[in-house]
């Protein structure tokens, strides 16, 4: 070390091409900020559309539900039907859709907030914690900048925030599924025991949130575990342990709650029957609600016991009855149930269908057009991730397990919804490289960079973050 005049002693230089540990923190520091004002734009997306188009609202459907199950868990008193209870005063036990929504609604309740506005302000800021989680599966994907921008777009793209204010469980699922993708680039990196809990419990979150991608245990954990390279197959098998044990031991509460309740054997939910028989019958086989579903299903069958695990047999039982004697449709029904999951097939009736669930058609229309091109985008995302050869598993995983639930129960916007983070990530990969690439010859030529030494910026992937 050198003395100055003052004659203390001066650090030594960093070495060179040493990128300092106080720019470092800095970088890191303005990411954070930059992040946090894209969340204040997405909160504010989310809170006009509430107040603008929404307030005050109806209290219906599957939001009454959750709302209501949210109330009646915070006052001690189970999980009950709370459309029954309302009704006739009746107490039947009922898990008609999994807990976590409900029970992350269930916070303000705790709190004093039982209103809906409550749970629609708290949903809310569900929806803005999955601009977070978006934004740094990003980073770990790409790069900062694709980070910032897959973050900028979760906020306002409207896909990532129609559901937020009106009270679903697609909140639920966006968050969970953007948690599981990073979950899995975490795992993709690091490939050890911490990690493998890591994916094991987002996998139990998003199971909990949207019972049918309970699939992601097949299509997305088992073969991430399984196909990690340079790493024996000993301890391939007891990562993949720790990840099943992980997640049962998360969902195991719920399961031997719902167990200990019902009369026929149910773990997630009772809710898989009656949404088969709406799904499985002449009115949505072929005609005008080809591929959706139709309460005319239910109403051409005899009623339902009134227990819920022995109606969700009897509904089952239902639908496969119709399944096996139909089997001819079933290309031409899975075709249209993707198509319109997936905003091709019919998508303005989609959109007006969508009302039903008090989706401002305008908005509908708009995340419709915007989705058509974030698909485009995202093609070329998964185009250039395989160039970079980078794992894309955990982006595709979602999709595949989406469109395969959807072709067993019917084609919705909703279902759609767990996949937006996927399709939001991929779409940003493409465009910060097409930035990246239209940028480059400007930055060479300004830095004359030295023949033979590449050029690096944030959107590459080994740049230190």
């Amino acid at each position: 070390m050198a003395s100055g005049s003052s004659g203390v002693p001066e650090p030594a230089p960093a070495p060179a091409g040493a990128p300092a540990a106080g720019a470092w923190r800095g970088r890191l520091r303005r990411w954070y900020l930059r992040l946090a004002l894209i969340c204040l734009i997405g909160l504010g997306f989310r809170l006009f559309y509430l107040f603008h188009w929404l307030h005050p609202a109806a209290v219906q459907g599957d939001a009454f539900y959750y709302h209501e199950a949210a109330n009646l868990f915070a006052d001690g008193r189970g999980w009950p039907d709370p459309y029954e209870l309302r009704l006739s005063g009746r107490y039947l036990a009922d898990a008609q859709h999994p807990p976590l929504t409900s029970l992350l609604l269930a916070v303000p309740s705790l709190l004093g907030f039982t209103s809906f506005l409550s749970h629609q302000l708290f949903s809310c800021l569900l929806g803005v914690g999955a601009i977070v989680l978006v934004a740094l599966a990003g980073r770990r994907v790409a790069g900062p900048a694709t980070g910032l921008v897959a973050g900028g777009i979760a906020a306002v793209y409207p896909g990532m925030w129609l559901n937020d204010p009106l009270v679903m469980s697609e909140t639920t699922g966006i968050l969970t599924c953007a948690w599981i993708i990073l979950a899995g680039y975490r795992f993709v990196d690091r490939r050890g025991f911490a990690e493998a809990a890591w994916l094991g419990l987002a996998l139990a979150a998003v199971m909990l949130a949207r019972a049918e991608l309970a699939l992601l245990a097949l299509v997305l954990v088992v073969p991430l575990v399984a196909m990690a390279r340079d790493v024996a197959w000993r301890r391939r098998a007891a990562l993949l342990a720790v990840a099943a044990a992980t997640s049962l031991a998360a969902i195991t509460p719920w399961a031997a709650y719902n167990l200990s309740r019902f009369h026929e054997p149910e773990y997630l939910s009772t809710g898989l029957g009656s949404t088969l028989a709406v799904t499985h019958c002449p009115a949505t086989y072929s005609g005008r609600d080809l591929g959706w579903w139709s309460f005319d299903c239910v109403l051409a069958l005899p009623p339902p016991p009134a227990e819920r695990s022995e109606r969700d047999v009897f509904y089952r039982h239902a639908a496969y009855d119709y399944i096996r004697g139909h089997y001819g449709r079933l290309p031409t029904v899975a075709a249209a149930r993707l198509g319109r999951t997936w905003g091709v097939y019919r998508p303005w009736q989609q959109a007006r269908l969508d009302t039903i669930e008090l989706r401002p058609l305008s908005l509908s229309r708009l995340a419709m057009v915007t989705l058509w091109v974030l698909e485009v985008a995202a093609v070329g995302g998964v185009v250039v991730l395989r160039r970079r050869r980078t794992s894309l598993l955990p982006l595709l995983a979602v999709p595949v397990t989406l469109s395969l639930a959807t072709v067993v129960v019917y084609g919705t916007t909703r279902f759609r919804a767990a996949a937006e983070p996927a399709v939001v990530l991929l779409a940003a990969v493409a465009i910060t490289a097409a930035a990246s690439r239209l940028a480059g010859p400007v930055r060479s030529r300004a830095r004359r960079i030295p023949a033979g030494q590449p050029v690096r910026s944030e959107t590459d992937p080994g740049y230190p973050t």
